[in-house]
């Protein structure tokens, strides 16, 4: 029987609830016969694994899932061997007398070869099957593209490759991948990548080469319209219907998100009983007081998770200015501060940097010292503090062509508009104490 977690909530697996949209679901699948790369963004819980699987089965391709320590050997290396290549690294003794021992990372593969008419094989090895088996074994530099894409073609490679949490990445690496994408693109190996952030042509701003190389697929915006289609296929699923008063109230606490709005359809249905779909003649859900403890859990839930997260980010790196012997002018927590006195209203559609440089200098203890360069220096490595403070997914993203700081963490506005950001914004530790 159909349970509650496989209709409504947020999952890494399909769940049944989902709908297509066709400005978005279209989109993808034309984008997988282009040839090109695709990018998948949007902010956190809205969809993005949801869309890809969806299109592209994740057991039928090649998933690689990025955390903050991923380096981009690693990426080749997990490719390689969920396709069945043993790789054995050289080390540095074996490689000892080359001038290119310490350029790279070398390493060796070994292949199975298909066709008995290959030559320069390293072993035959037989089979329970009684039948041979031969295999060859390949020289090659597992952080160059080019050889992982020679080693991908020489095993008939014909599958996308997955990339799930991008923004894990830090940027260098991000930047340095992006290089590499090039080369896979015109060696027709296509990856697929997902990430939290929401400016279009995140990779062609590190790599201008991959322009008409990659398509982009946002996975926003949600409509009402979308959101009541959630929720009429999650009902006919669980054999219930939820009354319009409730419906509203979730739609105008979701913000947006998809996430939070089955978060919310997940909690109300549990807390009403129904933890699978319901038998005998449909259930109606109608309790407003339902939906009031739906909302409180998740209130609870999500304020929690974002003061925590906000405080890391306010006690992030120390900024000097004029001069070092002078006190650090502790900018991440003025910025926090910031974006608790704006609220929800300031940040939804983006805070410029106008009103940051602004709201920093109202409330500084030395507003005088602050100058043009340490508001560039703290918003340009805003991703950076938050990877160093191990905020995943990241809260904020800011976009330099715009001069605009961007929520990208959907639950984050659910905290903003039902949390007491007076009172948080007095509580928040100061540096300077």
């Amino acid at each position: 029987m159909v349970g509650l977690n496989e209709v409504f909530g947020v999952s890494s697996n399909q769940i049944r609830s989902y709908v297509e949209r066709d400005n978005i679901d279209i989109k993808f699948s034309n984008a997988l016969t282009s040839g090109n790369h695709i990018v998948v963004y949007g902010a956190s819980k809205q969809g993005k694994t949801a869309l890809v699987s969806r299109h592209l089965p994740y057991e039928n391709n090649i998933v690689v899932r990025l955390t903050p320590n991923t380096n981009i050997s690693d990426i080749y290396s997990s490719i390689l061997r969920q396709l069945g290549v043993e790789i054995e690294t050289i080390t540095q003794d074996e490689e000892s007398t080359k001038a290119s021992a310490n350029i790279g990372i070398k390493a060796k593969a070994k292949v199975l070869l298909f066709g008995e008419a290959e030559v320069n094989t390293s072993s035959t090895i037989s089979a329970g099957d009684k039948k041979s088996k031969t295999y060859e074994t390949i020289p090659f530099n597992l952080s160059v593209a080019q050889d992982i894409s020679e080693l991908l073609h020489k095993i008939n490679f014909n599958k996308k490759i997955i990339l799930e949490n991008f923004h894990y990445l830090d940027e260098e690496k991000q930047r340095e991948l992006s290089f590499d994408l090039r080369t896979f693109q015109e060696t027709n190996i296509i990856f697929v990548i997902l990430g939290v952030w929401r400016k279009k042509d995140r990779l062609r701003s590190f790599c201008s080469d991959l322009t008409d190389r990659v398509d982009d697929i946002p996975v926003e915006p949600w409509t009402d319209s979308d959101f009541r289609k959630v929720i009429e296929k999650g009902c006919q699923e669980l054999n219930i219907t939820i009354s319009e008063s409730i419906i509203l109230k979730f739609i105008a606490n979701s913000f947006g998100s998809v996430g939070v709005l089955q978060e919310l359809l997940k909690v109300c249905c549990r807390v009403a009983g129904v933890n699978r779909k319901h038998e005998g003649q449909t259930l109606h859900i109608a309790c407003d007081s339902l939906a009031e403890e739906a909302l409180e859990e998740k209130c609870n839930e999500y304020r929690e998770t974002h003061q925590q997260s906000l405080e890391l980010l306010a006690s992030g790196n120390i900024t000097h200015s004029k001069g070092k012997e002078k006190a650090p002018l502790h900018l991440p927590y003025y910025l926090v501060r910031v974006i608790a006195q704006k609220g929800y209203n300031g940040i939804v559609g983006g805070l410029s940097r106008a009103d940051i440089t602004d709201g920093i200098k109202s409330v500084h203890h030395r507003a005088g010292d602050v100058r043009p360069s340490d508001i560039s220096n703290l918003l340009h490595n805003i991703s950076h503090l938050q990877f160093k403070k191990k905020l995943t997914p990241p809260l904020l993203d800011y976009d330099q062509g715009k001069k605009l700081l961007f929520a990208i963490d959907s639950t984050f506005f659910f905290f903003l508009k039902n949390s007491n950001l007076v009172e948080f914004e007095e509580e928040l530790p100061s540096p300077l104490e």
